[in-house]
């Protein structure tokens, strides 16, 4: 592989916010685009990106990197509560920008964020599993050993921060990630099929969320 192709890891900055967002939408639909169920990519960017880049909320995470492009990443926050704490802080101004029109897309992405509401697995308990991340790699950094590399180093990192447990939320569907998850010693700690995708995939699916003790 040239030089200029290898892939680099490292620790996100957030500089990499619009790289993140882009990754985050073109693979958020069970490895495809979000734009299925989620027509609001800005909205998108601020929901489930955003938040972990910003001060106080406790966030950590690497990216894969190729050519300078990121192709992939690893993004979490070492404490639910402090994450928490900065997704509701950003409430005022997202509400702000769908009445005065600057976010297109975001009323038909509402439908799934009432459905979301309506159809999520309950939660374990932040005292044992406080951290949580989120894995995501393009087409093109799939199968060359990415995921299990960014996952290795943010599982690193929070042991040497002394971080009790993670938790993350997947799909049965997502073969290869609840495969790498366990490889990595994570177990089912709820799992339940849900209706939650059907409008948009056609079927129910089968929602896991994943501890680990650290």
């Amino acid at each position: 592989m040239p030089a200029d192709e290898r892939l680099l890891l490292r620790p996100v900055r957030r500089a990499d916010a619009d790289a993140l967002a882009h990754v985050a939408y073109a693979t958020g639909f069970f490895g495809e685009s979000a734009r299925r169920f989620f027509p609001s990519h800005p909205l998108f960017a601020a929901l489930w990106v955003t938040p972990y880049l910003l001060p106080g909320a406790g966030g950590l995470g690497f990216v894969a990197e190729r050519g300078g492009q990121v192709v992939g990443y690893v993004l979490g926050s070492v404490d639910q509560r402090r994450y928490a704490w900065a997704l509701a802080a950003q409430v005022p101004r997202l509400l702000w920008r769908w009445l005065t029109g600057r976010l297109p897309g975001a009323f038909a992405s509402a439908r799934y964020l009432l459905r979301a509401a309506r159809f999520g697995l309950p939660a374990p308990p932040t005292s044992r599993y406080p951290a949580h991340l989120h894995l995501n790699l393009l087409p093109e950094a799939r199968g060359l050993g990415v995921g299990g590399a960014l996952l290795d180093a943010f599982l690193a990192e929070l042991r040497s921060r002394h971080v009790p447990g993670v938790q993350l939320s997947t799909t049965r569907r997502n073969v290869a990630a609840v495969h790498l998850y366990a490889r990595r010693g994570f177990r089912e700690w709820a799992a339940r099929r849900t209706a939650l995708w059907k409008p948009w995939s056609g079927q129910e699916e089968e929602h896991l969320i994943m501890v680990l003790a650290l």
